[in-house]
């Protein structure tokens, strides 16, 4: 969509003579019309406009594989997805475990760190490795701890309380985990950036303190922050007094992109550079005031409150996923699921909204799932729980749905509280 603006300007001059006669004159107009719209960079964004389309349209392969259900397989939520050669690996944190199964989705494994409450789990290609970060579990600490240990988050005397390892994939039944020692960076959950640098981000201010600069995000390596980006001030920047992050999101491409709290950019992370990549520009309803950036709030609770009377403002984005020519992404702010969650075509620069994706009788009237969970450059990965895909299949069976032989036996042979489905997709090449 392209916006016209038409502004015009005019003189009008006074002049008094004799019997007060005014003379106004129009010295001149000036009309422009700037074509404000989608650029290389900048993508106006209207969320409410975005596309649905029908599963045949969007995909050329929507595979549903169930994970086998055993005693000991059993979990409750997919907090965290990664996909490896061989492995769906599965972080579950109402089990503090890590979970393996194949590719056909029969289980291998479960994982229990004897020392570690799992925050993340990372895939190290280089180590063939998970990259396992959390908090110690021998030590117990304060509120009040927490925020001293974060506001020096690469020194060392507090490297006890969190832990961190690689557990190898060679052969994942020998359990061999090599635990980083000395390594307090795992305090604020460090995204692998290359075999020997991680990227970190922890943004806080405080009206007590001097007024420092700091950066919010930062690249670590032995022991040094080689490089940081974006300044802020540690004392005045008063819309962090609410403890903020950076968001990291690996490509299959090798390179990193990232968004900022409170910010519509979208930005690409490399070995020795930041780049811009888009700002989306979202309706007034949706978007944060300058008001907001400028206001000296004087507690976190005080941008709560803000938060929590401004339903409809996105806060930020999430969920970014690169896959060819698509742009996978998330909105934070209080909406139904189904319309959070988008597709930016860079080639026709059309976006879609993802939960508007239906079933068709391709994927047998089945779900689609609308938040991405991870991207091997392959395919696409999301999950829906089996209660979903029971309840679905009772609701369309007078469509008369074609399973696969997999799906047949998965409805045969399971129930509504069996483990999730992994849904594999593959976006077209071009999209209608």
């Amino acid at each position: 969509m392209n916006f016209i603006f038409l502004r015009v300007q005019v003189y009008l001059f006074f002049a008094v003579k004799g019997n007060m006669r005014i003379l106004i004159v129009i010295t001149c107009f000036i009309f422009s019309f700037p074509v404000i719209g989608q650029t290389d960079n900048t993508l106006y964004f209207q969320p409410n406009f975005a596309n649905g389309s029908s599963a045949s349209k969007f995909y050329e392969e929507v595979n549903y594989i169930p994970l086998e259900t055993t005693r000991k397989s059993l979990f409750g939520r997919i907090r965290q997805l990664l996909v490896s050669d061989q492995y769906f690996i599965i972080w579950d944190a109402d089990t503090n475990s890590i979970y393996f199964f194949d590719k056909t989705g029969k289980f291998i494994k479960k994982y229990r760190p004897p020392k570690c409450v799992i925050k993340s789990i990372q895939l190290d290609k280089s180590r063939n490795a998970i990259f396992i970060t959390g908090g110690n579990k021998n030590y117990r600490f304060s509120q009040a701890e927490i925020e001293k240990m974060m506001e020096d988050p690469t020194n060392t005397k507090f490297a006890r309380f969190s832990w961190s390892g690689y557990y190898s994939l060679e052969d994942i039944n020998k359990e061999d985990v090599q635990e980083i020692k000395h390594f307090s960076l795992a305090l604020v959950t460090p995204t692998i950036f290359d075999a020997n640098s991680w990227a970190y981000s922890y943004i806080y201010a405080n009206k007590k303190w001097e007024d420092l600069t700091d950066y919010e995000l930062k690249i670590y390596n032995g022991g040094t922050t080689t490089h940081q980006y974006f300044p802020y001030s540690k004392k005045n920047s008063s819309i962090y007094l609410q403890s903020q992050q950076v968001r990291f999101f690996p490509t299959p491409q090798n390179d990193f992109l990232f968004v900022r709290p409170y910010y519509y950019n979208i930005y690409k992370l490399t070995k020795d550079s930041v780049s811009l990549l888009y700002t989306l520009v979202l309706p007034l309803e949706n978007s944060l005031p300058k008001s907001f950036y400028d206001y000296p709030y004087k507690t976190k609770n005080e941008i709560q409150t803000y938060r929590d009377n401004n339903g409809s403002i996105v806060w930020e984005l999430y969920n970014l996923c690169k896959y060819n020519n698509y742009l996978f992404f998330s909105l934070d702010y209080k909406k139904n699921f189904r319309d959070r969650h988008f597709m930016f075509d860079e080639d026709s620069r059309k976006f879609f909204n993802i939960g508007k994706i239906g079933p068709d009788s391709t994927n047998a009237f089945l779900p689609i799932a609308s938040n991405i969970q991870y991207c091997d450059g392959k395919y696409l990965y999301s999950s829906i729980s089996s209660s979903n895909m029971f309840q679905t299949k009772e609701n369309t069976q007078q469509r008369n749905p074609k399973y696969t032989p997999a799906l047949k036996q998965y409805f045969e042979n399971s129930h509504r509280e069996a483990n999730p489905v992994i849904i594999q997709l593959k976006p077209k090449m071009k999209i209608g």
